[in-house]
């Protein structure tokens, strides 16, 4: 029964050892910024919708593209140009610093939208 008492007691022991050896969890790996959201704007019948989006800085949007005919997005200030998009494609862009960024279809210059960064 003493020879029982003492394994238990030693197993114990070891078992303690090895946990106050684990290491502790990296607190910078918890505190990663999650990324932020996407908003979508659709091409549909030769319009962008919505018109106007509002977006935090360091977000994106996303231009789907829902016509059967092709159309651009085509920043007014040619910083950015998403080249010819199909039916079914889609482009995505990140706007970084705050700012009013125009856009439109280089096709159908009528087509015109906006993106309000804040």
């Amino acid at each position: 029964m003493r020879t029982l008492l003492m394994t238990l007691a030693a197993a114990l022991a070891l078992g303690g050892a090895a946990l106050a050896q684990s290491p502790a969890p990296d607190p910078s790996a918890a505190a990663k910024p999650s990324p932020s959201p996407t908003t979508v704007v659709h091409i549909k019948n030769f319009a962008f919708a919505p018109e106007t989006v509002t977006i935090a800085a360091g977000g994106s949007v996303k231009f789907v593209e829902d016509d059967d005919t092709p159309h651009t997005v085509t920043a007014t200030d040619n910083s950015y140009d998403s080249g010819n998009l199909d039916k079914g494609q889609s482009f995505t862009h990140a706007y970084e610093k705050p700012g009013t960024y125009a856009y439109l279809c280089a096709y159908h210059p009528y087509m015109k939208g906006t993106i309000v960064v804040k």
